[in-house]
């Protein structure tokens, strides 16, 4: 399964993933109701958390492991 990155570092990129997180790169990025096209499909989208990243002390608070 891919989906759809939205903001951060990674936004508008396709990436493999599924189930409530997916990791690109350093960050976190949490699942949504949304759903959002890129090349033609239809793909689940995935929101940031900018408090997850490494330049942001990622792993530091809750769970950002």
């Amino acid at each position: 399964m891919e989906v759809l990155l939205r903001g951060g570092p990674g936004d508008g990129q396709v990436a493999p993933g599924g189930g409530e997180t997916v990791v690109w790169q350093a960050c976190l990025y949490e699942i949504t109701p949304e759903r959002g096209h890129r090349h033609g499909r239809e793909l689940r989208v995935y929101r940031h958390r900018p408090d997850c990243c490494e330049p942001y002390g990622r792993g530091t608070e809750d769970r950002c492991e």
